[in-house]
């Protein structure tokens, strides 16, 4: 059958417009080549770039053995053996209050491992993704127990060091103001108070209980006041622009989260994953289910985050807990069943 010219010339504009849908697409998502893109990087180079806070015993720091150690650093190696298959295989790279998220946006880092609060406002201004939390923290007040504070009420008048560029001073700024408090805010760290610069410092309590540990001269000689200022849920962060990486740090967290569950530890996973009949414990360690498949990583990759840095509890207790020199209750960072709030969503 012969087609008219109208016929012909309705075809062409047919082939041209569905052309110009393609090349769209397809510009589409050549402007966006970052997507799913981070782990097969990390694999390719055979590393993982990991932002961390630097001199922070406890948290992340260089100990005398000059290897780096802390509750951030040990999500940093499960990552690594989770995807590269050994916990070494990491570059600790220092970042501060502004470049742990530059860091990100620059590439020079693959994911953040920082006390960093998540917030909807840090996800659209820095194009950052927090895809977990992995503490639940509150803003405190550090004091000097002779100084006669008490309770935030008996701040009003006196001087409050609090660090630039931290939700902590929007926190402190915000909570003055609805109680119509009046205080002298100023710009400095954990250092200038215990140098007798202000009277009192505002942080995450962890954070403040971080800092006494480490740098006063007397922890004693400090406590930390019982009422909060605010919730912090802490987190990692990685770029907005790669769902199956925010999937897999995800997945991490809640796997070491689910193990404590479980009763899975770094000491008797071998002996579990033999004899255990429970699906999901099966599913995590990959004996069984396909959720390494879907993760874009291995079966194994569970097994070897918990053998390599333990359950939560563990990770939790080597650095924050009673026995500690940070001495942090787990408080809300305590499971679901054990009147905490962390859960991990269903291994199945």
């Amino acid at each position: 059958m012969m087609l008219t010219p109208i016929q012909n010339l309705t075809g062409c504009i047919l082939t041209l417009s569905l052309s110009v849908i393609l090349v769209f697409m397809g510009g589409m998502f050549y402007a966006n080549p970052s997507y799913a893109e981070t782990k097969d990087r990390i694999i390719q180079k055979g590393d993982l770039d990991c932002g961390v806070f630097p001199d922070d015993p406890g948290r992340s720091a260089i100990n005398d053995e000059g290897h780096w150690e802390g509750f951030y650093v040990d999500f940093c190696r499960a990552t690594a053996a989770a995807v590269l298959g050994n916990t070494e295989f990491v570059n600790f790279i220092e970042v501060g209050a502004t470049s742990r998220f530059t860091s990100l946006i620059n590439k020079k880092t693959d994911v953040v491992m920082y006390s960093s609060t998540w917030t909807i406002g840090r996800e659209n201004k820095y194009h950052v993704e927090f895809p977990v939390v992995y503490l639940l923290d509150g803003q405190g007040f550090m004091v000097r127990k002779s100084s006669g504070i008490h309770r935030i009420s008996d701040l009003q008048g006196k001087r409050i060091c609090v660090t630039a560029n931290t939700t902590s001073h929007t926190n402190l700024v915000d909570t003055f103001k609805a109680r119509g408090y009046k205080a002298d805010i100023i710009f400095a760290n954990g250092d200038s108070f215990f140098r007798g610069s202000c009277d009192a410092y505002t942080a995450d309590r962890i954070n403040l209980a971080t800092n006494r540990a480490n740098r006063a001269d007397n922890p004693n000689d400090y406590t930390i006041l019982s009422e909060m200022a605010s919730r912090e849920p802490i987190g990692p962060m990685v770029r907005n622009d790669d769902p199956e990486w925010s999937r897999i740090i995800r997945s991490i967290v809640h796997a070491v989260i689910l193990a404590e569950e479980k009763g899975i530890t770094s000491k008797n996973i071998d002996q579990i994953l033999k004899t255990s009949e429970d699906l999901e414990v099966l599913n995590l360690l990959g004996k069984t289910g396909d959720i390494g498949t879907q993760l874009g990583l291995d079966s194994q990759w569970a097994y070897r985050v918990i053998k390599a840095v333990g359950n939560y509890g563990e990770i939790y207790n080597r650095y924050f807990g009673l026995s500690t020199p940070i001495n942090m209750d787990r408080g809300l960072n305590r499971l679901w069943n054990q009147g905490g709030v962390l859960f991990a969503p269903p291994f199945k």
